[in-house]
């Protein structure tokens, strides 16, 4: 039973000592991109406006 502490301490013992020794880089880089927003027009408004305002 000794024998099985023991392993298990020390097994504790190493995680512990090697977790110390291990370096995470975290980068992080924000961007800002354009939006690019498209518009439909109506055409038959247009067409009709354009009936409305025809003067010849």
């Amino acid at each position: 039973m000794r024998r099985v502490w023991r392993a298990a301490l020390s097994a504790v013992i190493m995680a512990s000592a090697f977790s110390g020794c291990i370096k995470a880089k975290v980068e992080t880089t924000h961007e800002i991109k354009p939006i690019q927003i498209t518009l439909d027009i109506n055409l038959k408004l247009q067409k009709e406006l354009e009936d409305f305002l025809d003067l010849d």
